[in-house]
């Protein structure tokens, strides 16, 4: 990842490396939240802030669209199609192994395939108001997603909930260049700045936990204000703006702590995240039904919860090597054959049956 291949910049893919690390430890403690209040402090951490940053590295290194340019139907494309394989892939996975029958919902829902979708929703949109000043659109996704926590049509249909609250920080990436960024989080009162904050902020989630995690609905970008409400009274666009803030503090906090050196294996793997993020729930559910985390939860306190972290943190590592990006990267270049017409068509026709499907067929 750089934007001058004569000066790559390592930080943002060691940042990204840390981040997609973040992703999965998360969606693994993400199942024992109930059974340990640290596990709690620390989901309530990492969700914070781990996927605001990713999103907002995905529009830093979204290529601008000015005047004359043309959209990227292919990768447009292939975000969708890669959306709809990991959402087929988890439906598969998840009912083998848990012996469960969840309904499949082929134009949303709650699991990890929301975020391609999103990132091609946004490539749409950033190509769609690319005329307009930043300022206007900045402003305008900020107030679309502090209005959607009203909305009933807002949710997990089509991921517009979560796309919409997480879109102030894609545009927040969109318009700043990398070069900008480091030379702010390159301050040293910035840098000792971001060391206090992620201290204090990581040891109020622990003090002040019972609070904090009242907000667990509003980070997770999926609920509606009255849903957060039945745990956070009076829950409005107040406490959404609380949580931006939360989360755009400890962005740049994580930026300006991560070096720009080229660290060896680590840097080269944060080009591999997206197959990180692809394959890791279905290892997740796959560990679950040959006893993995039933084994790790009978050894004594603490153990059992250091082997669950260790277990995610390689699991992600492991994940990170190019073999698991080698049938995302074929994918990928057979999709960048297709002609634009013909990827339009394809993605229409995926999103007619899907819509016949879900509302005709899977009742």
């Amino acid at each position: 990842m750089a934007t001058d291949l004569k000066k790559r910049i390592y930080k943002f893919d060691n940042i990204k490396f840390a981040v997609i690390l973040l992703v999965v430890l998360g969606h693994v403690i993400e199942g024992y939240i109930g059974k340990s209040d640290m596990f709690k402090s620390l989901w309530l951490f990492i969700y914070s802030f781990h996927m605001p940053l990713f999103i907002f590295l995905s529009g830093l290194f979204q290529k601008r669209f000015e005047k004359g340019s043309k959209f990227n139907t292919q990768k447009f494309t292939y975000y969708i199609i890669l959306g709809f394989i990991l959402k087929l892939f988890l439906q598969l996975i998840y009912d083998f192994f848990t012996n469960t029958k969840e309904k499949l919902d082929l134009l949303g829902g709650q699991h990890v395939e929301w975020f391609l979708f999103a990132l091609a929703m946004y490539m749409l949109f950033a190509f769609i108001v690319q005329r307009i000043h930043p300022a206007i659109i900045l402003s305008f996704s900020v107030v679309a997603a502090l209005v959607g926590g009203y909305l009933w049509f807002v949710g997990d249909f089509m991921y517009s909930s979560r796309t919409l609250v997480f879109m102030p920080f894609f545009f927040l990436g969109y318009y700043l260049t990398p070069e900008k960024i480091m030379d702010f989080t390159n301050k040293i009162y910035i840098k000792i700045g971001a060391v206090a904050v992620l201290v204090i902020y990581f040891v109020l989630c622990f003090r002040e936990r019972t609070e904090l995690y009242k907000l667990r609905g509003l980070f997770t970008g999926r609920n509606s204000y009255a849903t957060v409400a039945q745990k956070l009274e009076g829950c409005s666009p107040i406490h959404r703006l609380l949580c931006y803030g939360i989360s755009l503090v400890l962005c740049i906090a994580v930026i300006a702590i991560v070096p720009n050196i080229k660290i060896p294996l680590i840097s080269s793997m944060g080009a591999n995240t997206l197959s990180v993020y692809f394959w890791h729930n279905p290892c997740i559910y796959i560990a679950k039904y040959f006893g993995l985390f039933a084994l790790m939860l009978k050894a004594p306190d603490p153990l059992w919860k250091i082997l669950i972290i260790a277990f995610a943190l390689v699991l992600g590592f492991v994940l990170s090597f190019p073999v698991f990006n080698a049938p995302l990267k074929a994918l990928n270049k057979l999709v960048q054959k297709i002609p634009t017409k013909a990827c339009i068509i394809t993605v229409v026709a995926i999103f007619v049956v899907a819509a016949i499907l879900r509302f005709f067929v899977l009742v």
